[in-house]
């Protein structure tokens, strides 16, 4: 775009494209769960994040959210929990201890174990792998059978194939996924029936 500048000379001023931000494909997923979820029969709530989940600076803020999960529905008289992770990487990485700074924190794992005491809950975690293009739901019980008898800091599909998780079907769109989330949590349901984890 051309104009006159201060001193009456004409300048010329480029048209730069502003940098593309890069997508979070963790947010992408927890949209498209939403966009999932069938409005007339079940209750979707998403809890707030944090400022450093959005890639800010949490110093500026007073407190630093500490959010059980991600989100919740009810359905059926049931409450379901679930905390959400996407990765490209072979491996999820989690806390063992208050403090850790991984993907799956200590707070969520407590948040979790808590919600599932109570009858009528489901708790766990839907955990989207890209490479493999298979979300599964596990267990917060499930994961802590695996954290009781492993070592390790991460886990990997590998390891929650051997857990017994439940395949999260999905359909792909153009661009985005949706997912039949009703079939997934019918079939929680059925498991908390069976007494099931």
């Amino acid at each position: 775009m051309n104009g006159i500048g201060k001193n009456g000379y004409w300048r010329v001023i480029m048209n730069e494209e502003k940098p593309k931000k890069k997508k979070n494909l963790g947010k992408i997923f927890e949209q498209n769960i939403k966009k999932s979820v069938d409005e007339n029969s079940m209750y979707y709530y998403r809890l707030p994040d944090s400022p450093s989940s959005f890639n800010q600076d949490s110093s500026a803020v007073r407190f630093t959210l500490n959010t059980p999960y991600d989100m919740y529905i009810f359905f059926n008289r049931y409450l379901f929990t679930f905390e959400l992770k996407s990765t490209k990487a072979n491996s999820i990485p989690f806390d063992r201890e208050k403090g850790d700074k991984k993907s799956i924190k200590y707070n969520q794992i407590a948040g979790l174990l808590k919600v599932s005491e109570y009858t009528h809950t489901r708790a766990g975690f839907l955990l989207d792998f890209r490479k493999s293009g298979i979300t599964y739901y596990l267990s917060i019980e499930k994961f802590q059978i695996f954290t009781k008898n492993s070592d390790k800091k991460s886990i990997n599909e590998k390891d929650i194939i051997n857990l017994r998780p439940v395949v999260v079907h999905k359909k792909k769109l153009q661009v985005n996924y949706r997912y039949d989330i009703t079939k997934l949590l019918n079939r929680l349901i059925q498991k908390e029936q069976n007494n099931e984890q």
